[in-house]
């Protein structure tokens, strides 16, 4: 019996066809969507990685030893560059830019990925101002203990400034001499205090008396944080001769313990060191002989100058301070806190100038960058 069913040639084939088409395209569709899953997995990972390579950058700066002190008295404008490797294959790049006498922007890029890959870049930006201790320096001469001054010795408590050194004009001045009780001193050949000047001459204040004077510097620094800031320390019973700038290697040459910057720009190149302004601390007696030097000093006993020492910054000394002979000369302002209320002796032809321009400079110099208290991070993208 002949079937009635007619052939229908092509119709499985036709469904098979369409079968694979849509199988096809639902795969193409799956890889293609796991392909675009991946990659914006993979660029979200490494722009995280390219954020935190930036964010290493600026902490390196500012928290991990890698800022420079002698930016903090550099010229506005772009002052430094550097570079770092975080370990994880990653580069940043560090841009600092000093916009005023405290105020740095740093701009941190931080890229990651091959030169002929899959690339990612972040750029942060901070704002950092600089922790400056503050020093209350009440007359060229302060102290809390008795002090003997005459021979050709001078204090003047008039403001001043020096060639060179881009200094303001002139400000208010202060004492010659400060102590909290005037009727402790002594003179030598300086009758009627004429080896004195100052706004006054001779200031009794109960502010040199008291430790915070000494030994705070503002509500985040103290005597111990700044020891424990200093470039240069020496042990009791020190004696140093012929302090001087010295270059090596094409730099100033902060390792010697006898250079203690450039006050007097001896050297004008670049690699000079008339930016250096070093922390020295003396754990004990300390005998200065000849020679030029910058920055802040602390010295823990009695402070002996000889030979025409020149220096400019604050001096700070816990015990008491003499100078004999040719003295030196002090361009600053001294502190002597006379932990056991010592005499402090100014004879023969000792000079102690004050100057806030001295005193500013060589504080600004060892200070010690944080990010601004608001709107300090930015990213830049």
């Amino acid at each position: 019996m002949r079937s009635r069913l007619r052939s229908r040639p092509g119709f499985a084939l036709a469904i098979a066809l369409a079968a694979i088409v849509i199988i096809g395209a639902i795969i193409t569709g799956m890889f293609f969507a796991s392909t675009q899953e991946y990659r914006i997995s993979r660029n979200s990972a490494m722009q995280a990685r390219a954020l935190t390579a930036a964010e290493y950058g600026l902490n390196r700066v500012t928290t991990y030893g890698q800022w420079n002190p002698v930016w903090n008295t550099d010229t506005n404008g772009l002052i430094a560059t550097q570079s770092f490797l975080p370990g994880d294959g990653a580069f940043d790049t560090v841009r600092v830019t000093k916009l005023n006498s405290g105020m740095f922007m740093l701009t941190s890029t931080g890229r990651v990925g091959p030169a002929s890959g899959a690339q990612a870049r972040h750029r942060v930006g901070g704002l950092v101002t600089l922790l400056i201790p503050q020093i209350n320096m009440l007359g060229a001469l302060t102290t809390r203990g008795s002090a003997k001054i005459g021979g050709s010795s001078y204090l003047d408590g008039n403001d001043t400034t020096y060639a060179g050194w881009n200094c303001p004009p002139p400000g208010a001045g202060v004492a010659g001499l400060s102590m909290p009780d005037t009727t402790k001193i002594t003179t030598s050949g300086c009758s009627g205090l004429s080896c004195v000047a100052g706004s006054p001459k001779v200031s009794q204040d109960s502010m040199a008396g008291k430790d915070s004077t000494y030994f705070n510097f503002g509500p985040q620094l103290s005597w111990t944080d700044l020891v424990g800031m200093a470039n240069k320390t020496f042990p009791a019973s020190t004696t140093l001769n012929g302090l001087g700038p010295t270059i090596a290697g094409g730099s100033c040459d902060t390792g010697n313990q006898n250079n203690w910057g450039d006050p007097l720009h001896t050297d004008p190149t670049v690699s000079s060191c008339q930016s250096y302004f070093p922390i020295i601390y003396a754990q004990g007696n300390l005998h200065l002989s000849g020679g030029v030097g910058q920055g802040i000093l602390l010295v823990e006993g009695d402070l002996t100058v000889t030979g025409g020492v020149e220096f400019y910054g604050p001096v700070i000394v816990k015990g008491s301070m003499s100078t004999t002979g040719t003295g030196g000369h002090f361009n600053g302002g001294v502190m002597a806190a006379n932990v056991d209320l010592e005499q402090s002796t100014l004879l023969g032809n000792a000079v102690i100038h004050y100057s806030s321009c001295a005193i500013n400079k060589a504080l600004a110099g060892v200070a010690t960058p944080i990010f601004a208290n608001s709107r300090s991070w930015t990213e830049l993208y």
